[in-house]
């Protein structure tokens, strides 16, 4: 058998080798499998690919769990995406330059459902002070080791409406920890998410955007993604940003209906939206409020998620 991007017989390498040109082949993870120099689609093929795959997973979890919140780790992890792992290192890239439009250096973003701060992260890139709002301690750990080198500040409660106490629902993959029951329900009915394992429920503190204005000022841009508990967090916001974004899902489409309905949204602000994490606004032109909910109700086929964008205008 042999491995390789382009020809199995190579530098005198025979059929049925496996031909050492492992920079290349890690560093975009897509290759053949040969067999008397034709590809091979069997499972010995797909199980040499997945075991590579999880090979190079492992070796950036375990480099994420020594190295995470050091002043070494982000030049460290630019430098392997550059060669290993160019896809992240675009995606990284791509996600910096969408939001710098909407956050600039100076400016205050509130990170509400900040899960492990793969976004406070990229407001800080952008020169931001991130305040990081996550009711899982667990992921609190890690906002709290990126802010050791970042201004990123870590409030482990749950953003809600009004303030008191309410139980997160804990999901092995943390994106799809949840505080309401119809958005653990819908997951567990999702393809996507059939693997995903529930491991138990927590009591959380609930503070309110209101609140956090209080205590750090006026954000300038408010990301949330509070996986089915959006409206909540938006009821509990009597400010009026310069811009906003919250989650749709057709699981649970009636959520992000509600969010247009909140009070702070109500006048004064256009919309646009981004189809799942294309990073690219899907509206040539921004639009009203109304006019985006049907565009959203009437989305079909792959687009299942992404994120509404607000802006205020008035």
């Amino acid at each position: 058998m042999c491995a390789e991007g382009s020809s199995p017989e190579i530098g005198g390498w025979q059929k049925g080798c496996v031909v050492p040109h492992w920079l290349p082949l890690y560093r975009s993870m897509t290759f053949r499998v040969y067999s008397n120099g034709r590809p091979l689609t069997n499972l010995a093929a797909k199980e040499t690919i997945s075991l590579k795959y999880s090979i190079r997973n492992e070796l950036e979890k375990s480099a994420r769990e020594l190295l995470y919140g050091s002043a070494l780790f982000f030049p460290l992890r630019s430098a392997y995406q550059h060669v290993f792992n160019r896809q992240k290192l675009l995606v990284r890239r791509k996600t910096r330059d969408f939001y710098a439009r909407f956050v600039r250096r100076g400016d205050l973003a509130f990170d509400v459902g900040a899960n492990v701060g793969s976004y406070s992260e990229v407001f800080c890139e952008l020169g931001a002070k991130v305040v990081a709002v996550e009711p899982n301690p667990q992921c609190c750990q890690y906002l709290r080791r990126l802010a050791c080198v970042y201004p990123v500040y870590v409030e482990n409660f749950a953003a809600g409406d009004l303030p008191g106490k309410t139980t997160l629902r804990i999901c092995d993959y943390s994106g799809l920890s949840t505080l309401t029951n119809d958005w653990y329900e819908a997951s567990q009915q999702s393809p996507l998410n059939r693997d995903a394992k529930w491991t138990g429920t927590l009591e959380v503190e609930i503070i309110t955007l209101d609140q956090l204005a209080e205590r750090y000022g006026v954000p300038d841009f408010v990301k949330i993604d509070a996986e089915g508990y959006d409206d909540h967090v938006l009821r509990g916001m009597s400010f009026r940003p310069p811009a906003l974004q919250f989650e749709f899902n057709r699981w649970l489409p009636a959520v992000a209906m509600r969010c247009f309905d909140a009070p702070a949204l109500a006048s004064g602000y256009e919309f646009n939206y981004v189809r799942g994490l294309e990073m690219r606004l899907a509206c040539e032109c921004w639009v009203r409020g109304d006019e985006l909910r049907a565009r959203l109700d009437a989305l079909t086929g792959n687009e299942w998620n992404g994120d509404v964008l607000a802006r205020r205008i008035a």
